[in-house]
């Protein structure tokens, strides 16, 4: 079962009328935030980002959450890799902060999240990890909308990895 199979099979495909993080508004919304909740698939996929990330060099993961935090920690542990991940905003309790976990200065993170449609929440996370002294030239997610993340994160020297785009994902759904 291919990516594509594999997100229809858990329903994270859905129609209707959706507005993304992005501020747009789309007639298909790709949640897969219900992943988790079927951990075969969950695992499935798992693997496939683990198999994807390998070809990268890193030190530690790094997860935005929401939707890029289960991922990040289920490839983290495939890999026996640190786990570090970037709050959508500061906490206003304890330690106040924006980036969690353990790391040091100069360390080299995969930025991993769920979906990359105009960048704007991998652009996030990776000015705190820099801000934070982390460095970052890669983001891995599962779904790329193809709607300008790629370029945006190609003008700040990261390189954008998806194992599979929207396009390919209504092809192989239009085919079910």
């Amino acid at each position: 079962m291919g990516v594509e199979e594999l997100l229809w099979s858990v329903g994270a495909v859905q129609r209707g009328v959706f507005k993304l993080s992005s501020g747009k508004v789309s007639n298909v919304y790709v949640d897969l935030r219900k992943l988790p909740s079927h951990p075969r698939e969950f695992k499935l996929l798992i693997d496939e980002m683990a198999r994807e990330a390998l070809k990268h060099r890193f030190d530690a993961v790094c997860g935005i959450a929401v939707g890029g935090l289960p991922l990040a920690t289920g490839v983290a542990l495939a890999l026996s890799k640190p786990l570090v991940y970037v709050r959508r905003d500061r906490k206003d309790h304890g330690t106040q902060k924006q980036l969690e976990g353990d790391f040091e200065p100069g360390t080299k993170v995969l930025l991993l999240d769920d979906v990359a449609t105009t960048g704007g929440s991998l652009l996030e996370a990776l000015r705190v990890a820099r801000a934070h002294g982390l460095a970052a030239d890669t983001a891995l997610v599962v779904v790329d909308r193809e709607e300008g993340a790629r370029e945006a994160l190609e003008a700040e020297g990261v390189k954008l990895v998806s194992l599979t785009t929207l396009r390919k994902l209504l092809e192989v759904g239009s085919r079910a």
